[in-house]
């Protein structure tokens, strides 16, 4: 025996069946989001230096009376910092392992890049993509910045004046992206630009700490330098964890 709903209910019936017909069809349009795993873990370490002392080539002044003046403490072309038998100015980064898919806030403030006694000050830095970049001309004399970049826009301004800002972003990731001045070829700087925020610089003695927390897993840590070209590692953490890791550098490495 057929039973047939009173009239009166009819009407909700048939709304109700719309509506679940409705909300079935929503789901189906809605992308499936994938719970990323706990974020616990941290990497940090040392970048040791084995070897005897290196010594830097002198940077050549004269033809700029100012800089030649005001650049005692930062007289050489390059920079191979060495104390505690750690190598400093090491960019270190994660090259591959983190999830794919993922779309990493950009940090607000901008990174500061100071032309300071005719070096630029910091002589290596990271940052992020779309991330700010503030350079400032903090001497009395003339200044240029020359970005020497291959994923992104080739950037050359001159700063003729002190106190002049000029300020870029970068759209892609680009390890090691250059700054050159074309006016005082001593001066150099490296920066390596990414598109994740786990990233860093070693500093006094060659510590660092990717200080971000990471999902469990396994992780290729790239470590680079000016002079040594760079070193590759395989890290697996768990949740919790404090990794620490030694990687190192000899006067041999190219």
């Amino acid at each position: 025996m057929i039973r047939r709903f009173p009239s009166r209910f009819r009407g909700l019936a048939i709304c109700a069946v719309l509506l679940a017909g409705w909300n079935i069809r929503t789901a189906g349009q809605q992308p499936l989001i994938k719970a990323l795993p706990r974020a616990t873990a941290t990497i940090r370490g040392k970048i040791s230096f084995e070897g005897p002392a290196v010594s830097n080539t002198p940077a050549q002044m004269s033809t700029d009376p100012y800089c030649q003046q005001h650049s005692a403490d930062y007289p050489t072309l390059e920079t191979v910092k060495v104390s505690d038998g750690g190598l400093e100015n090491v960019i270190i980064y994660i090259s591959s392992g983190l999830p794919q898919g993922v779309t990493y806030a950009v940090p607000p403030a901008p990174v500061e890049l100071d032309q300071l006694n005719c070096h630029y000050i910091p002589h290596v830095f990271t940052m992020m993509t779309q991330q700010g970049l503030r350079i400032t001309n903090s001497d009395m004399t003339l200044h240029n910045v020359h970005v020497w970049s291959e994923k992104n826009p080739q950037f050359n301004v001159g700063q003729p004046v002190k106190g002049m800002v000029n300020e870029t972003t970068f759209a892609y990731p680009e390890m090691p992206l250059v700054i050159r001045d074309d006016v005082h070829r001593w001066k150099s700087a490296f920066v390596g630009v990414f598109d994740h925020p786990f990233h860093t610089v070693s500093k006094s003695g060659g510590l660092f700490e990717l200080e971000l927390k990471l999902p469990p897993g396994y992780y290729e840590i790239t470590a680079w330098h000016e002079k040594y070209g760079q070193k590759t590692m395989m890290v697996g953490v768990v949740d919790n964890e404090r990794r620490v890791i030694n990687i190192t550098f000899t006067p041999n490495d190219k």
